[in-house]
């Protein structure tokens, strides 16, 4: 006898993307419900518990977090695995969203087999933790785990073997000089296709990596590994291009990171000012003396200094000045309604300016529309990078896009 096909509540206060969602879940044979805010997912969820949620995070009343705080606080409702879905792409937001308990994060646009690897997973799991004990209470007053714990645990062994089978990889964003628009830059990031999985996001296993002490290593290999790149286009017809890497605060407390980058350079043969290194501005505040002493000794090197996600944090710019910076990346929060949103207007123009006046080069990230650019343009930003020029990339595809950069005059 076939099996009940699974139950699946999808909340969202957007008909369209509701029905694009039961259409694609039907299809693959799941039942589904549906919801158009917190409140009425919450009335359902007591009606009739389902087998999994896809739960969006801006909803007006009751939002994505608030409803995931209050399931996976409620003792009934915890084992029920949540996928947060949310157009908000930055970092924050998917640790905001895995911090209340959620399994999983989807970014807007929801591709159709990203959906189907994440439920059909999720499935797998929460089936592997009923199965330990069919009392879903029992189990978790037993071992302490529900399916949030034993996705947790599986992606932290996953990640282990990662770093081990050498699983991970490295895309490149091409960076945009406003006033010609010819690619002058690259941002380096880091990548991981899990096997049976699919893509998962960096925002996902970033901090777990942090959290298991695994990010120092992994990061001493992203450096390597665009060292060495650096050094193969500097040898052949693309030539030498700037670079900016991801570091985390963890590889500036924990690790050499200042020896690292000096050995590597001089490894592969590298000039310093081709290699950028980007810290999040939440990263600054911690340490902060160590911080700058290590940002100064790098400086001193000859590499360049980028402040990433600028905005999101408490800093100032003025409390910048204590650090030797070269670059201000403006947050995507503020560049997505840069167009519509006067508040966003304002405080963009305000940062180039200011950030001109401490003579810091300004990049703008997650640029997608040619409105925006054009603010930019006017704003006096120097650089951009986002969809409108390209994705980030493999290094086969991106090199054909530097050479066809190379035959323009």
């Amino acid at each position: 006898m076939a099996s009940q096909p699974a139950t699946l509540l999808i909340v969202d206060d957007e008909p369209q993307v509701r029905k694009l969602l039961e259409t694609l879940l039907q299809h693959e044979g799941y039942q589904t419900l549906c919801a158009g805010s917190g409140e009425e997912a919450l009335q359902l969820v007591a009606q009739q518990p389902p087998d999994l949620i896809l739960l969006d995070i801006m909803m007006p009343g009751m939002d994505g977090y608030e409803v995931a705080s209050q399931l996976k606080g409620d003792e009934t409702t915890a084992g029920i695995p949540i996928i947060m879905l949310s157009a908000l792409s930055e970092p924050s937001a998917r640790v905001s969203g895995l911090e209340t308990g959620a399994e999983e994060f989807i970014s807007k646009p929801v591709e159709r087999v990203e959906l189907w690897l994440r439920v059909r997973n999720l499935l797998r799991l929460k089936a592997r933790g009923d199965r330990v004990n069919p009392s879903r209470e029992l189990t978790r007053q037993q071992t302490g785990m529900n399916v949030h714990d034993l996705a947790h645990q599986d992606l932290e062994e996953a990640l282990r073997l990662a770093v081990e089978r050498e699983e991970f990889t490295v895309h490149y964003q091409p960076k945009v000089e406003v006033a010609n628009g010819r690619l002058c830059a690259l941002e380096a990031l880091l990548r991981w296709e899990r096997p049976d999985y699919g893509a998962v996001s960096p925002g996902v296993f970033v901090p777990v990596l942090e959290s298991i002490g695994l990010i120092v290593p992994v990061g001493r290999w992203v450096i390597d590994t665009v060292c060495q790149q650096i050094a193969e286009w500097q040898r052949g017809a693309i030539g030498a291009v700037e670079v900016s890497v991801n570091v985390s605060g963890h590889q500036l407390i924990e690790g050499d990171l200042i020896a690292d980058i000096a050995r590597l350079l001089a490894q592969h043969g590298v000039a310093p000012h081709w290699l950028e290194v980007e810290l999040t501005e939440g990263s600054l505040m911690e340490n902060t003396q160590h911080t700058i002493d290590s940002l100064q000794r790098l400086h001193a090197m000859g590499v360049k200094i980028s402040i990433d996600d600028f905005g999101t944090g408490y800093s100032s710019l003025a409390y910048l000045r204590r650090f030797p910076i070269d670059t201000l990346k403006i947050d995507i929060a503020f560049i997505r309604e840069v167009t519509s949103n006067p508040q966003d207007a304002a405080i963009t123009r305000t940062i180039i300016e200011l950030a001109h006046s401490l003579s810091l080069r300004v990049v703008a990230e997650g640029v997608e529309t040619q409105a925006q650019l054009a603010f930019l343009k006017d704003a006096g930003c120097d650089q951009i990078q986002g969809y409108l020029f390209s994705r980030p990339l493999p290094v086969e595809t991106l090199e054909r896009l530097l050479l066809e950069r190379l035959d323009r005059p």
